[in-house]
């Protein structure tokens, strides 16, 4: 099954609009592989399913993927989300490597059970997101906004915190899961 990355309902006036248009906006997308991989820059893929999914040098930036689901296995590897919207979304059961959130909405995201080194969340919005069972190196939370993000069974290691807005909502320059 392959679906596209579909642009705004903007693209078709009411009168021009058709039934599969109508359909793609009601009922969430679910696909085996996106037609527009590698190259998804701002698309419309709000509540997407991508199950089993190598990501591998996939451009997401400015891709609108608000309450998707990404899993099991995916593999993100130099993945770019840059500047993208993933509030509410599920990336679970998978590996990551040089994945890039830099500027990206993470606002309620849950990562589950992700094993990887070098994510980039520099001025990311990370408020109420949920990180469950990841073990993770060298990521950097420059500038990220972390209030209300809930942590359990994780670990950042070798990880770069400049003035990162905690779960608590102080600041810090050191790291926040400490003590």
């Amino acid at each position: 099954l392959f679906a596209g990355c579909g642009g705004s309902s903007s693209e078709a006036s009411p009168s021009t609009a058709t039934s599969t248009t109508v359909a793609r906006q009601a009922a969430p997308l679910t696909a085996s592989r996106l037609a527009c991989l590698p190259n998804c820059a701002n698309a419309d893929l709000r509540s997407v399913t991508l199950q089993s999914q190598d990501l591998v040098r996939a451009d997401f930036s400015g891709a609108d993927l608000s309450d998707a689901k990404i899993y099991p296995g995916p593999l993100l590897f130099r993945t770019n989300f840059t500047g993208a919207n993933l509030s509410r979304a599920l990336v679970a059961q998978g590996e990551f490597q040089e994945v890039n959130f830099e500027g990206a909405n993470l606002t309620g995201v849950t990562f589950g059970r992700m094993n990887g080194i070098g994510a980039n969340f520099t001025d990311a919005n990370l408020t109420d997101a949920m990180f469950i069972r990841v073990l993770a190196s060298q990521v950097n939370f420059t500038g990220a906004n972390l209030t209300g993000a809930r942590i359990r069974d994780t670990t950042f290691s070798r990880s770069t915190f400049s003035n990162t807005t905690c779960p608590n909502g102080t600041k810090t320059n050191t790291g926040c899961w400490l003590g």
